[in-house]
């Protein structure tokens, strides 16, 4: 019987300890390094740079422009929806030449809906303007992806609750989609703190 045989079978309390410690040591080791890595590969952000100026310029949290954008399009610039809205922040091309109108943007198309700056922008101008019209930030995300229209029906069919939401979301996917929103945001905000250097005041 070799000597570290006998030295575990004298000492197996002490062996049981140390086993202990190595799995404590492993599953801290996952959880601050491994489980955020695994999170920033599912949880991408790209277009990093585009997405804090828009969201300074139109006073928004990045953290949820990024929750947005994952929702709606998973950060790829070229998705189109069997709707036919485009981009990454999935826009309607009427919505999106109605923004750069707005914005006083020149030369846009819905072509040029894709570009990644372009949409980002367009996209965060139309969010800020549903959250100045409804106050609420689960409100105008049911607004993002049913349209204003039906939102304000809604509201005046079902009412508010205490915080201002609505009280009933009859479209299964719009009160999914509101969940899946700031749940990405809330992730996106805890893996990338320099999400945090900018944001709705």
């Amino acid at each position: 019987m070799s000597s570290w045989k006998l030295w575990v079978d004298d000492h197996k309390l002490i062996s049981a300890l140390l086993a202990l410690v190595m799995l404590a040591a492993l599953a801290a080791g996952y959880f601050f390094y491994g489980r955020p890595a695994l999170l920033r590969a599912k949880y991408k952000l790209t277009y990093r740079e585009e997405i804090l100026a828009s969201a300074k310029e139109f006073n928004l949290d990045p953290a949820l422009v990024c929750g947005v954008i994952y929702t709606e399009s998973g950060f790829r610039p070229e998705a189109k929806s069997n709707v036919g809205a485009l981009g990454l922040m999935q826009l309607m091309p009427a919505t999106g030449l109605e923004e750069a109108e707005l914005l006083e943007i020149e030369g846009v198309t819905a072509q040029r809906l894709t570009e990644p700056a372009l949409n980002i922008r367009l996209g965060c101008n139309y969010l800020r303007k549903l959250m100045d019209e409804f106050n609420n930030e689960s409100v105008a995300l049911a607004a993002y992806n049913a349209g204003p229209g039906r939102v304000r029906q809604w509201l005046k069919e079902y009412g508010t609750k205490e915080d201002g939401s609505i009280l009933y979301i009859p479209y299964p996917e719009t009160s999914k989609y509101v969940g899946r929103v700031q749940s990405a945001r809330g992730v996106y905000g805890q893996l990338y703190p320099e999400l945090k250097q900018s944001g709705e005041k």
